[in-house]
């Protein structure tokens, strides 16, 4: 599998091939650093003096290689297939060599901090209902209001909802949840649910 970059990616990128092979691992550090806490400007501006460039090559060139690795890491890119990815970029073979390295060092702390920035819903585990009919009280002798008690467990540790609605409400809830259903299995729906794995 090899991942696609846009013009502008492969322009961003670009820049690493006129950087000192030494500078290299400090990009991919702030790469790292980036998807952890986002680019920090002071350092970006410091390495723009020292490289004599502006902060917004650097910024640019940081969010490149960061974005590279973090897709490479989402896809779980082998080395041959990330060589691959970089084969469309301006880099010397010791370059690619040396990403590929860097890649592949910090694979799984990119994968672990992409793992956190997700957000964990709860998910269904169990449903459980029950019928209340209230037939009759003191002041009403033919009364009939049906309730529905649903437990829903979620599953999250001791995570229990308790709900309590009539048939109406039920009825449409049950309607909305079968059009969410159905919208799940349209091609756009999965096209990007593809995406986003």
């Amino acid at each position: 599998m090899i991942i696609s970059l846009d013009d502008r990616q492969k322009t961003d990128l670009g820049f690493l091939s006129e950087v000192s092979p030494e500078l290299i691992s400090e990009f991919a550090k702030f790469a790292i650093e980036s998807l952890k806490k986002g680019g920090n400007k002071k350092v970006f501006a410091g390495a723009a003096r020292q490289l004599k460039v502006d902060v917004e090559t650097i910024a640019s060139a940081v969010e490149g290689l960061s974005f590279l690795f973090s897709e490479c890491s989402k896809c779980f890119l082998s080395e041959a297939d990330f060589l691959e990815t970089i084969t469309v970029l301006p880099f010397s073979p010791e370059l690619s060599g040396q990403l590929k390295d860097l890649y592949i060092e910090s694979r799984k702390e990119i994968r672990n901090i992409l793992s956190d920035l997700t957000i964990n819903m709860p998910q269904y585990q169990n449903l459980e209902w029950r019928l209340d009919v209230q037939i009759a009280s003191r002041s009403l002798r033919n009364q009939t209001e049906p309730l529905f008690l649903l437990k829903l467990d979620l599953n999250n540790p001791d995570k229990t909802q308790y709900l309590q609605t009539d048939f109406v409400n039920l009825k449409n809830l049950c309607n909305e949840l079968e059009s969410a259903l159905q919208e799940t299995k349209s091609t756009h729906c999965r096209r990007i649910m593809r995406n986003i794995k």
